[in-house]
């Protein structure tokens, strides 16, 4: 069967939990699609799937997190623009346009996928004042948890929507996983977490609360490294949930029939350990949908406790509304089965309306968060929170803050301006900053390396986790060549100003080396930049200058170019491929190598040839 762009697919054990794992895929045009953004109109609609499932249709999709007003008036929602997407959204489709699709076969179908870096839309510093004042409201009673989230953001040019979620659910292929396609874009959703299965008159959930990086992928003495069947802490959060539920089923359950089937129950998936427990009851003989969805919706594990009053927060707090990410994502089939996940790990993927000049790449939204009570911890909960990405980014772009820094005989050299460069870094990306861990990791490696010089590269992950990686320093060059860039530089000021292994922009501009030790860029002014892996210093009538970092001059503040401008030894000037001209001497700087002379600069059709003049070692 082709599977080139079907328009819906869901896990198998959303129809029947004792089916064998697979994909179930819908193709062709749906023969209805429910879609409303009124919330007048939600319980209609859940109305109306109910009923195309009892007249032998397979009806797929749900509800976003702002469809929960329709349900009860005290709950808070941002109020959704139109472009915010549908409050609700179902396809159905009859027996004929479904099929079966095989783990095996999904693994043949698999094709290279590229994102953009997924961004963070919120620093470290804002999460940690937010934090605090979740905090502050705990001890206040206001609540006594409260689910916060946050929004990374990626674009994708020539990736579809269906093979960014073969690639995930590849990935991670949990058994709430659902797609769906739409007018204006799709929803990818890789949930672990079953909000609820009904089918008939047994109700069941299973809300997921505590998380834990598995083993592999706890590494460096992370504090996530311990068992998450034996964490107090995440046990207590997760009863908060399971009291919650336990409250809501009996909204429309037989009395004495709400029980907790299981309690801390440890599910591991690739990259995280979750816990989760069973709740289940019997539904009244005249319960619907729409009923249950009016007990239960949005579900307790997203929300917080009391409900209410944790969405009142959460609609001031959060800076966007939440969409299909924390609503309801399910399949109700024709053989009675309601079964509906909660869409965490979920991308929503949205395509901007074609306009002139404007940007037409997909913009992919991916939300996570935790729950946070009064003993948890601002680190822990932010990383935990990375945690929940990691087959998100290994899947499409993982990004690494990068520092290359010289060990020399045991002592890494201008380590303190290093750190401060990749602290601000991390909270600007929105990553976990320790630092205790950060300076064991680099005790470490320098006690491993005692004597000589070597090529130390920090990596530090969006976890707080920092690898350190010791290579022998190859000689330097007495001097060098520079080829000057045939076009003018240009990339993202993100991934410029911030030291990354994202550097495609640098990659590509190299390419242009030819022979030349490296590449001198430039802008669409003709100002001067840096090179690919240098700063430039020109003497200028016995000046020593150094472009100037400023709005638009898009270069990266080097760390010995920051400790020579803080002495004075070299200045910021605006300096332009003219300058090349008339500068006595030309040099590249680095933290790593020094100064290292340039003899001559090739491009546009001249040669700038300078003697080797060497810099007094006093102001090295």
């Amino acid at each position: 069967m082709s599977v080139k762009q079907p328009t819906a697919a869901w896990h198998a054990h959303m129809l029947d939990p004792s089916l064998p794992a697979a994909l179930c895929v819908a193709e062709g045009k749906p023969q209805h699609v429910l879609m409303t953004r009124s919330i007048a109109e939600v319980q209609t609609l859940l109305n109306q799937a109910e009923s195309l499932s009892r007249q032998g249709l397979t009806v797929v999709g749900g509800l976003s997190y702002e469809a929960a007003p329709a349900f009860d008036n005290a709950f808070d929602v941002q109020q959704s623009s139109t472009a915010a997407g549908p409050l609700v959204l179902f396809h159905a489709y009859n027996a004929a346009q479904v099929h079966s699709l095989s783990l095996d076969a999904v693994a043949q179908h698999l094709e290279p996928v590229t994102t953009s870096p997924w961004l963070n839309q919120q620093r470290t510093d804002e999460f940690v004042a937010l934090f605090n004042t979740t905090r502050d409201a705990i001890a206040a009673g206001e609540f006594y948890q409260i689910n916060l989230t946050t929004r990374l953001k990626a674009s994708a040019s020539s990736v579809s929507p269906w093979a960014l979620f073969l690639r995930l659910f590849h990935a991670q292929p949990a058994s709430n996983s659902l797609y769906l396609a739409h007018a204006d874009g799709a929803i990818l959703s890789l949930s672990p977490e079953l909000f609820f299965r009904w089918q008939d008159g047994s109700l069941i959930t299973a809300p997921m609360k505590g998380t834990r990086a598995t083993p592999d992928h706890a590494k460096g003495g992370s504090a996530a490294a311990g068992r998450l069947s034996d964490s107090a802490k995440d046990q207590a959060e997760n009863v908060m949930i399971v009291d919650l539920l336990r409250n809501d089923l009996a909204r429309v359950c037989l009395p004495r029939t709400v029980q907790v089937q299981s309690l801390f129950d440890v599910m591991v998936l690739p990259t995280v350990e979750q816990m989760t427990s069973t709740i289940t009851g019997r539904t009244r003989e005249d319960c619907r949908l729409r009923d249950v969805f009016q007990a239960l919706f949005p579900c307790g594990s997203v929300t917080g406790a009391p409900k209410a009053q944790a969405m009142r927060r959460i609609a001031q707090w959060e800076p966007a509304p939440r969409g299909f990410y924390c609503g309801a994502l399910g399949v109700l089939s024709p053989g009675g089965a309601m079964h509906f996940n909660v869409p965490i790990r979920t991308v929503e993927w949205h395509q901007p309306a074609a306009q002139p000049g404007a940007n037409h790449e997909p913009v992919l939204t991916y939300g996570v968060g935790s729950g946070i009570t009064w003993y948890s911890s601002a680190q822990a909960e932010h990383r935990e929170w990375w945690e929940k990405t990691a087959f998100l980014r290994q899947s499409t772009c993982d990004v690494q803050i990068l520092e290359t820094v010289l060990l020399d005989n045991g002592v890494w050299t201008r380590q303190h301006l290093h750190l401060e460069r990749m602290k601000q870094s991390a909270l600007f990306f929105g990553m976990v900053w320790d630092e205790a861990r950060v300076m064991h990791a680099l005790a470490t490696a320098a006690q491993q390396q005692p004597t000589g010089p070597w090529r130390g590269r920090w990596l530090l992950h969006a976890d707080g986790r920092l690898d350190v990686h010791c290579d022998a320093l190859p000689a330097t060059p007495a001097s060098v060549t520079l080829r000057l860039a045939s076009a003018p530089f240009d990339a993202p000021p993100a991934f410029v100003h911030h030291k990354t292994t994202h550097r495609p922009h640098y990659d590509q501009a190299f390419a242009q080396a030819d022979g030349a030790f490296d590449v001198m860029l430039w802008n669409a002014d003709g100002v001067l930049l840096e090179t690919c892996r240098c700063n430039i210093v020109l003497d200028i009538e016995g000046t020593l200058c150094t472009p100037a970092n400023k709005p638009g001059a898009n270069l990266l503040a080097g760390v010995l170019r920051q400790a020579l401008l803080q002495h004075n030894t070299i200045h910021e000037m605006p300096l332009c491929i003219d300058d090349l001209k008339r500068a006595r001497a030309v040099w590249l700087i680095n933290s790593l190598r020094g100064w290292i002379p340039v003899r001559e600069v090739w491009g546009q059709a001249q040669v700038f040839s300078y003697p080797t003049i060497a810099v007094p070692t006093t102001i090295q």
